[in-house]
């Protein structure tokens, strides 16, 4: 979305388990300060829900118990992001011992760790630099992550899976995101509910205009909702494979079927079946063939489809008109 100098973080998001990340970069370590993978795929590529967090927890710890901290933009950045989801600021961390290590740490490091991404206080952050130091060491290695919403804690598997996405997405670009970082995310719309692709990508520009401003973010989607829900004058999208060429986008606003007929190429977001019926019992009605036996068939078929257009439907009185002639 915006321009980029050389030397940047390169951090790929993901919405679908079939992401075309090389193995090189979802096989990375979590400690790559280079390219960080917050896709579901792991070493031999099976699917983990709970990889990602594993990668985000690091640099969120990291973060967190940093000499500097962080500054009241991050915090407020983060609040905001979790209030997407109407969470709270304060998250859970639990972790599991490593084989053979719980009766050396266990006094150490107690197997949950509570800490709040907005207020952090001295004692906390002595906690966490000793949780750093066993998860580098391979003492400990997180389990799940929880997130407080109304009250109640909620662990990955109680999450739905949008969720999941949404706040892996918002919190790895404010926790692993860096300057002049270049954020790939391959179909975030995968499992998300319609409003949240209007408001994804959206969120995430906001995110890298406030932290990161000399970032740049490449999105591969299929949602006219995605494609549509972002503005300024540094959107570019282009056509793969067809084009490869970038254009300054104009379709930030654009109702969905204009984004499907002038992006993706289809003329119509209605069923193919039901389109392609209607145009044939148009064209016979054109050519005042409404008694012949071709168009009692289609007729017949529309029919079938049992529509229920609503009232405002550009199409509610053309079907109307066709199941109404005898």
């Amino acid at each position: 979305m915006n321009e980029q100098s050389e030397g940047g973080r390169i951090l790929c998001l993901s919405g679908t388990m079939h992401d075309k990340y090389a193995p090189s970069i979802y096989r990375a370590k979590s400690r790559s300060e280079r390219v960080i993978y917050l896709g579901n795929k792991v070493n031999n590529n099976m699917i983990s829900d709970v990889a990602p967090f594993r990668t985000l927890s690091t640099f969120l710890l990291r973060k967190l118990s940093a000499e500097d901290g962080l500054d009241s933009l991050s915090k407020k950045t983060a609040s905001t992001a979790l209030n997407k989801l109407k969470f709270q600021d304060r998250i859970g961390l639990k972790f599991r011992y490593s084989k053979g290590r719980k009766s050396d740490i266990a006094d150490l490091v107690e197997p949950e760790l509570f800490c709040s991404l907005t207020d952090i206080r001295l004692d906390n952050i002595e906690a966490i630099r000793g949780y750093i130091t066993h998860l580098d060491a391979g003492d400990i290695t997180l389990s799940d992550i929880k997130f407080i919403k109304e009250g109640e804690t909620f662990g990955l598997a109680d999450l739905s899976s949008g969720e999941k996405q949404y706040a892996l997405s918002l919190l790895g670009m404010i926790y692993c995101g860096n300057p002049n970082c270049t954020v790939y995310f391959d179909e975030p719309e995968n499992s998300l509910h319609p409003s949240w692709q209007m408001s994804i990508v959206k969120d995430l520009v906001e995110i890298s205009d406030h932290l990161f401003p000399n970032s740049t973010i490449i999105v591969a989607t299929h949602s006219p909702l995605i494609t549509s829900s972002v503005r300024g004058a540094k959107v570019f999208t282009c056509n793969f494979p067809a084009e490869q060429l970038w254009g300054k986008s104009d379709l930030f606003g654009k109702p969905s079927d204009s984004v499907l007929r002038d992006q993706f190429n289809l003329y119509s977001s209605r069923s193919p079946e039901v389109y392609k019926c209607i145009n044939r019992c148009l064209d016979l009605i054109a050519r005042n063939q409404t008694t012949t036996l071709e168009f009692e068939e289609e007729r017949d078929l529309l029919r079938s489809f049992d529509l229920q257009p609503n009232e405002d439907d550009p199409l509610h009185d053309v079907i109307q008109t066709i199941l109404g002639i005898p």
